[in-house]
């Protein structure tokens, strides 16, 4: 892909592309805001802590761990990536004596290739178009210098990661996009465009929903009626796929159950809080609700919790909807695979619930999806 003759402008990506990027600037106007509530310091340290987890999420620790903290939070924020430093980088990646998940090339990056991993940084147009741009450029190189060998590659979101950073969005979490074979460059562009976008969303919205420890919890006020709603047509969903669910799960066993329950932050009884809340709110003592599809099969039962919840303190207005999911059989309990928290749907305060209940309605079914297969597996 020549980058030098590509714009960043989000005009030339599909529809789909073009709005995940509005939501990324909404949401990054929204988190500029709410930043300058909290000292400098505080916010410094949260961003370590998250970025740490995010690093540490991906399987990076150690030696690695440490170098990508202290890039992404220190020293890249004011550092243009001009072929030297690309050529820093790359070294200091390319000399660490345990990568982990991540392959480094075989052979080192010289500054015969330098240029070609800084030159996109100078594309203009949108930031996360631009890391997208610089990503897949560096990816083609490292994987070249490595003799063509396909591997999960960290200079690449080292490089992109940097973009982002001089345009005052944070640090990017590790991002892998999928090499998305047989598509043009064009639309390989625009699906790593997309899975930044994704990407930049959750480390907004970590930034955003951080809280000082030992922070008092917020004063209860009304819930918002953006909130409700939400809350009220997950609900009802989730009871509209009672019926069919507990149809195809009696068929392997006439005893199977199909529960569907719901309540909230606010709510009395502790007891009836599934366990999966807890780990599924972003923002600590923010309002949230909750609504579970819990299926049992013999002895083995699995829970789909869908949390509905306020993120940042004081309110933003911001919403996310999260899916968590635990299976527990004789063994034990343990997560739902291919259900994770870190799939969600973000809700502006300026959307109403239609404009984003395609993507929340996918959501759940892609879990419920899941979880009927887990249950197939036991």
């Amino acid at each position: 892909m020549d980058t030098l003759r590509l714009s960043a402008d989000p005009g030339r990506f599909p529809d789909r592309v073009r709005e995940e990027l509005t939501d990324v600037d909404r949401l990054r106007r929204i988190w500029a805001e709410h930043r300058q509530a909290w000292p400098r310091e505080e916010r410094e340290t949260a961003r370590r802590d998250l970025i740490r987890a995010r690093i540490r999420e991906a399987g990076v620790d150690g030696a690695l761990a440490d170098l990508l903290v202290s890039a992404t939070v220190d020293g890249m924020a004011g550092r243009a990536l001009t072929r030297e430093y690309a050529a820093e980088l790359a070294e200091l990646v390319h000399s660490l004596p345990d990568p982990g998940p991540f392959r480094a090339p075989r052979n080192p990056l010289t500054l015969e290739y330098a240029h070609l991993v800084a030159d996109p940084a100078a594309v203009p147009g949108h930031p996360l178009v631009r890391a997208a741009v610089i990503y897949i450029e560096t990816l083609a190189i490292v994987t070249e210098l490595d003799e063509g060998r396909e591997a999960p590659r960290l200079l690449p979101w080292v490089t992109a990661a940097l973009v982002l950073r001089r345009s005052d969005f944070p640090p990017l979490p590790p991002t892998h996009p999928p090499a998305h074979t047989g598509l043009s460059p064009e639309e390989r562009l625009a699906e790593t465009v997309s899975a930044m976008a994704r990407a930049v969303m959750t480390a907004l919205r970590d930034e955003l929903g951080w809280t000082p420890p030992g922070a008092p919890p917020p004063p209860r006020g009304p819930v918002p009626p953006l909130a409700a709603v939400t809350r009220r047509r997950i609900l009802d969903y989730l009871r509209s796929r009672r019926e069919p669910v507990g149809l195809i799960l009696r068929a392997l066993d006439p005893g199977a159950r199909v529960l569907v329950r719901s309540g909230g932050f606010d709510d009395t009884e502790e007891g009836d809080r599934p366990s999966e809340t807890g780990r599924a709110v972003l923002t600590p003592g923010a309002a949230h609700w909750w609504s579970t599809l819990e299926l049992a099969v013999g002895e083995a039962v699995l829970t789909l919790t869908v949390v509905t919840q306020e993120i940042g303190r004081p309110r933003t207005g911001v919403l996310a909807v999260i899916v968590d999911g635990r299976l527990t059989t004789a063994e034990g309990a343990r997560d739902v695979p291919g259900v994770s928290i870190a799939d969600s749907v973000t809700v502006m305060p300026t959307d109403c619930v239609d404009d984003r209940w395609p993507q929340i309605r996918d959501l759940v079914d892609e879990a419920v999806s899941q979880a009927m297969g887990a249950l197939t597996r036991v």
